[in-house]
């Protein structure tokens, strides 16, 4: 009976022990964006934002299938706002290839060393869709 006892205890805690790892790892490894950053989707519109290591904001668009927006006939704007409350206002251009890819860029924001939000706002066709970026 002792035998048994000691069997099941330890055949649950296995159970448990791989299910604890794999609801970790499922959690804790979120879908790769192809540049780091942080995924929003709006409208069938994917878009990537980060701000690199300069503070200049980057914004990515990719289509519903997460492949490169190549269009260059877009305006953005981003507001990004810091966890005491400052809000930081950017005009976003277009940067590199658009055919290739639309990447927008903003002037560095000198001095943010971490955000709360940001809203990036982008004029596709006639209408603005926003995207939001919850930070930490």
């Amino acid at each position: 009976m002792f035998l048994r006892a000691c069997f099941m205890f330890f055949a649950l805690a296995v159970i448990s022990s791989n299910q604890a790892f794999a609801d970790q790892d499922s959690k804790g490894h979120g879908h790769k964006t192809p540049h780091g950053g942080l995924i929003q989707e709006a409208d069938g519109t994917h878009a990537e934002f980060l701000i690199d290591k300069t503070g200049q904001p980057k914004l990515y668009l990719y289509d519903k299938a997460m492949k490169p927006f190549g269009r260059g006939d877009l305006q953005a704007r981003l507001v990004v706002k810091g966890h005491g409350g400052v809000e930081h206002s950017r005009d976003l251009n277009v940067s590199g290839n658009p055919k290739a890819c639309t990447l927008f860029r903003g002037e560095p924001i000198k001095g943010l060393k971490d955000w709360d939000t940001a809203v990036a706002s982008v004029k596709l066709k006639d209408n603005w869709t926003h995207f939001r970026f919850p930070h930490h």
